[in-house]
This record gives structure tokens, C-alpha cells and sequence, in this order.
């Protein structure tokens, strides 16, 4: 039987692979004339490739096409992932009427108080970016570009979850590239990705529109945006669809990747957690200096509490975690925290047979802590001074700040995830009050619903 070939949109080109007609696109026509697969410093094409094998060749990996990533995306969720990215660039630069500042409320002195019940948390798969599909592509060549391409790659979705190795009983064993993520056998990351990730934070100096509608520098963190959870309170407000939604307290960053980092959204989430900490003084911020921990220090934290033996089972798993891009997970992120005297609690929903989908349960779980985190339920928008929820799922983690109920009762749970940066159009109107034409096209970013989490079984938080 004849084997069916792939053709390039653009010069013709034929292979019958469609992990090479993607490489050879992303090569030969890239977006913005530099692609992210010619890979600089001292590794090689074939360091991409090899990211296409797995030991046991049941999991396989892909670099993300689209600029700047530096993500190696389990292929089976790659189309979705590219989608997402679509989320970080600006809507309609006019849809939004100013008028007047604002400052966020920021309250000093709220305690996190929590139990220190700690469950036994499912190791999970890997740390990779799953994202939603919703509107429609842009019209720009480069977005067209990109659209013709993946309707080429559509790859089916898995059939059935990766599964886990036996182990004896009462033993551990290594864990591999499956839940470790592509680099799950190496002892040190590169020396470039050092140095990139030493600028985590970085402060710099940018021209925004002040409200007197006149341009302004401010200072900015890279990486660090702060404000947004007043931003996204005003566009839940001006939304119809929306019947009601709590928010975390608004001291919580959006912490995303720095350009070209690759895959760290663990501690990403535990980034935006401290934030929390650091921002209303809770439990344990002494330990911080008033800094958000770097993926460096939230290494040590992991590794100190495994010499304490909380989950030492994590380095047995791991073979350690410092100084190498091996994926974390929600138990390492609870190790973190009991180790720094932080208390916290962690739960494991799972879908069983003939029961409660693993996504109502996690819809109620999370209602119900803001719920009770409540004091006035008469505003639209009920604001809380309750931290953030670490969010873990098979495939990626996220940082749930808060949950909303639209008018037709759907659950939507709101996020920040750490794979995406703030459009410019959102971090624009920061410490601003605004009157916005569109606000679902902006929520989208933030908004994970049925349709997104129906899809797995097997959900973690962390509070």
C-alpha cells in the first residue's frame, strides 16, 4: 500500500511524516523570519529530534513552533498548546473606553490559616501545557500562516492516559520522561539557561498611558505582572454572561515564562503562591525578604525538605531536581511548604467507575472554598483575602484565583497560567478604571471550563 505523503503549503516540499512537515515549516518558513527550531548555543537539530523519542517509545515530545516558546509539548497536545499562544496577542486595540484610575485594594495583614491534614496527592504525569480552543484565528499572513499548517498536523487525541510502571510493594521507583518531562535524565541544565533564567523578575522601564491619557515610564517586572486581578474583576463585572464569580486576594502576581525557558510551570505556581505570602505578610513570608523565590531557591526549599524527610519519596523519584529542568509536581510544591513551616493541605479528585465526574467534584471543591473564604455575597464580583489554589492536572499545572458561575449555570474556573504571558491589552489597563466593549475576549485567557476539563480524570490542589 502506498504510503500517503505531506505537502508543504508554501514550496511543495513532500514527506510522509507529520512531525517533520511541522520541522521543515518551522525552518524553512518561519513566523517573523527566525524559527525556533534552529536551535543556537551549543546544541543542534538533532537535540530537537531526539526530543521526538521517548525510552520506551510511548511518549512523544515536540518543540512548540511559535517564537519565544521553548516548550517540548507532548505531540498528542501540541495543535492545542499553539492555539493558546493565540490568547497572548492583542484583541481590538479600540474596544476599550477609559475612564479615571484606580489603584488595587491591597489589604495588609491577612493571615492564611489553614490545616495541616496533608492527603496523599497522585504523582502526576508531567508539567506540559494543555490549552483551550476558542475564537477564531487572526487575520494577519503570519496567523494564516500558522492555521494552514496545523490543519496539515491534526493529530487525534489520545486513546487512553499514560499508566504508571508497577512498582513492589512498599518500594519507589525513577520516574521517566513521561512524568518527568523530556529532560528527565539530565544533572545539570545548560549554561545558557542559567543565565536566562537569572533575569526571572527583572525590573525594566516602559511607556504606558497614564490616565490623563498622556504616555508615562513605569517600572515593570519581565515576567512578574501585578494589578491584574482588578483588571479582571472590572471585565467580570462588565460581562453579561456572567451570574457571579469570587477572586482570590488581588496581591497575587501573574508569574509567567521568561522567553525561551521551556517547561517550569511548577514552580511558576508556587511563584504566584508566594506571591500571595509575600504580599499580605501570611504564614512564613519571613522567609522570602520581601522576594519572590527563584526556580534556584524553590530547588533548594524541595531538596531541604526532602532532607527533612517530607515526601523524601521525591528524590528517590526524581533523582534529585537542583540545577536540572526535571518537571515538578503538586507533592513537591507541599514539600516545599511544610519544610518552611507554611500549612497547607492538598486533595486528589479522581473520576471512578459509575461516579461523579473528577471535574464536578473539583468545581465544588473550589466553590466551596471561596464560598467560605467569603464575608458579602451582594456584588456580582465577591472579592475574598483567600490565597490562591495550586492547580495540577495530567499534562500541566496552573494557579486558580478564582470561580465564576455564568448565566446558564456552567462552572468556569478562573486561572493564571503560568505558560502565558498578559496580553498588552490587559496589562494596559492596570491601576485604571475602564468601560471595555468585549470583556469575554479578554477573560478567555483566564477562563478554564467543561470543555477544557472534561477531558481528564484526575485533578491536585494545593491551598
Amino acid at each position: 500500500m502506498e504510503e500517503e505523503h505531506i505537502s508543504c503549503p508554501f514550496c511543495g516540499f513532500q514527506t510522509d511524516g507529520e512531525y517533520q512537515i511541522m520541522l521543515h515549516m518551522e525552518t524553512q518558513h518561519p513566523e517573523g523570519g527566525e524559527s525556533p527550531f534552529i536551535v543556537k548555543d551549543d546544541a543542534s537539530i538533532a537535540a530537537v529530534l531526539s526530543l521526538n523519542a521517548e525510552d520506551d517509545g510511548s511518549v512523544q515530545y515536540a518543540s512548540c513552533p511559535v517564537d519565544g516558546c521553548g516548550e517540548a509539548i507532548l505531540i498528542t497536545e501540541l495543535d492545542s498548546h499553539i492555539e493558546m499562544h493565540g490568547e497572548e496577542e492583542d484583541q481590538d486595540t479600540d474596544q476599550e473606553i477609559i475612564s479615571g484610575s484606580r489603584e488595587p485594594e491591597v489589604k495588609d495583614g491577612v493571615k492564611a490559616s489553614f490545616d495541616t491534614k496533608l492527603s496523599h496527592p497522585l504523582r502526576n504525569l508531567d508539567d506540559r501545557g494543555k490549552a483551550s480552543s476558542s475564537g477564531s484565528p487572526s487575520e494577519d499572513p503570519q496567523a494564516s500562516a500558522r492555521a494552514a499548517w496545523k490543519n496539515l498536523l491534526k493529530m487525534p487525541e489520545p486513546t487512553s492516559k499514560p499508566v504508571s510502571a508497577p512498582t513492589v510493594k512498599g518500594a519507589r521507583r525513577r520516574l521517566g520522561k513521561a512524568e518527568l518531562g523530556p529532560h528527565a535524565n539530565e544533572n545539570r541544565m545548560p549554561s545558557w539557561l542559567v543565565k536566562l533564567l537569572e533575569t526571572d523578575g527583572e525590573i525594566r522601564s516602559v511607556n504606558r498611558l497614564g490616565p490623563e491619557g498622556k504616555l508615562k515610564k513605569v517600572k515593570v517586572s519581565v515576567n512578574h505582572a501585578a494589578g491584574i486581578l482588578p483588571v479582571l474583576e472590572q471585565l467580570l463585572n462588565q460581562d453579561p454572561s456572567t451570574e457571579f464569580a469570587y477572586l482570590c486576594h488581588p496581591a497575587v502576581k501573574h508569574v509567567s515564562k521568561l522567553r525561551r525557558e521551556g517547561g517550569f510551570c511548577g514552580y511558576r505556581n508556587i511563584q504566584m503562591m508566594t506571591s500571595y505570602i509575600i504580599g499580605v505578610e501570611s504564614q512564613g513570608y519571613e522567609h522570602f525578604n520581601g522576594k519572590i523565590p527563584t526556580i534556584f531557591d524553590i530547588q533548594d526549599y524541595i531538596e531541604n525538605a526532602w532532607d527533612m524527610g517530607i515526601n523524601s519519596q521525591g528524590r528517590i523519584e526524581t533523582g534529585g531536581i537542583r540545577g536540572t529542568r526535571k518537571y515538578i509536581g503538586t507533592p513537591d510544591a507541599q514539600a516545599m511548604f511544610c519544610g518552611l513551616g507554611i500549612s497547607c493541605d492538598a486533595q486528589a479528585f479522581k473520576t471512578k467507575k459509575s461516579g461523579t465526574p473528577a471535574d464536578h467534584l473539583l468545581f465544588q471543591a473550589v466553590e466551596r472554598y471561596f464560598v467560605d473564604g467569603c464575608t458579602s455575597f451582594s456584588a456580582k464580583v465577591r472579592l475574598t483575602s483567600l490565597p490562591p489554589l495550586y492547580f495540577q492536572h495530567p499534562g500541566h499545572s496552573m494557579t486558580i484565583i478564582g470561580i465564576e458561575q455564568k448565566r446558564d449555570g456552567s462552572k468556569i474556573l478562573l486561572v493564571f497560567d503560568p505558560m502565558f504571558h498578559d496580553a498588552s491589552n490587559v496589562t494596559k489597563l492596570v491601576n485604571r478604571t475602564f468601560t471595555h466593549k468585549a470583556p469575554e475576549d479578554v477573560l478567555k485567557a483566564y477562563r478554564r471550563g467543561v470543555k477544557y476539563l472534561g477531558k481528564y480524570s484526575e485533578f491536585e490542589l494545593l491551598r
